[in-house]
């Protein structure tokens, strides 16, 4: 493990720990377990600012670590006795991404369209978080309530969770897999952003089986965070 890897991973630590997280030991080791492996290792990371995120706005937090060939959130929040189970995702910076900013420092100040990922990706930012939402279904929990935190490095994903959250809404009705209605909401929180004013957004789902109460999902409205 490289020093600067394990500054990392104790600064991580260290500051999880002063604002009263629990479960610090499992986290720990989930983190120095995967060290080697830069990418896996970045995206355990966020889960540590996720945990912050909520800490600092009011919730209790445990962090959850890993069960050999057992599935699940990784975090636990709560806010007045209310227990919510969070998943936590990153979406890297995209090569779009990279082109628009060239785009940007080409044009002098003009306008210019930014975020449209269809013709490298497939698909446009919407339609990418819908379908992580989908995929992560194995990780939420029975019986509670359970959201999903996309912390993302991409410009092209402002503005749209509204329209990921609907589509994902229409999924759940066509399919026949109950379990797509264990997801009560998603937040995206952009790590680096261009024209809003807000960096966490919060949208709840429309057909959860276990919906948040109007306390946490107004906490989780109001979230909004200074990035060091």
């Amino acid at each position: 493990m490289s020093s600067t890897t394990d500054q990392a991973i104790s600064q991580s630590i260290d500051r999880l720990t002063a604002q009263g997280a629990t479960g610090l030991d499992q986290y720990e080791q989930k983190l120095r377990n995967n060290a080697k492996k830069l990418v896996v290792l970045s995206n355990m990371l966020f889960e540590g600012q996720a945990a912050l995120m909520f800490l600092q706005n009011g919730f209790k937090v445990a962090m959850r670590g890993e069960v050999p060939g057992e599935a699940g959130p990784d975090l636990r929040i709560e806010l007045d006795r209310e227990v919510v189970y969070v998943e936590v995702t990153h979406f890297l910076e995209k090569e779009q991404d990279r082109l628009d900013d060239k785009s940007m420092s080409e044009t002098a100040g003009r306008l210019v369209q930014y975020g449209d990922t269809v013709e490298l990706e497939g698909a446009p930012p919407w339609e990418q978080i819908a379908k992580v939402a989908r995929r992560k279904v194995g990780q939420y929990m029975a019986g509670v309530s359970n959201i999903l935190v996309v912390e993302s490095s991409s410009p092209s994903t402002e503005l749209v969770l509204g329209s990921a959250v609907h589509q994902y809404d229409d999924e759940v009705l066509k399919s026949d897999d109950l379990r797509l209605r264990r997801l009560s909401g998603i937040m995206l929180v952009q790590t680096d952003w261009i024209a809003i004013a807000r960096n966490v957004d919060f949208c709840p789902t429309a057909h959860a089986a276990a919906p948040l109460s109007a306390r946490v999902a107004s906490t989780l409205y109001s979230i909004c965070i200074d990035f060091p």
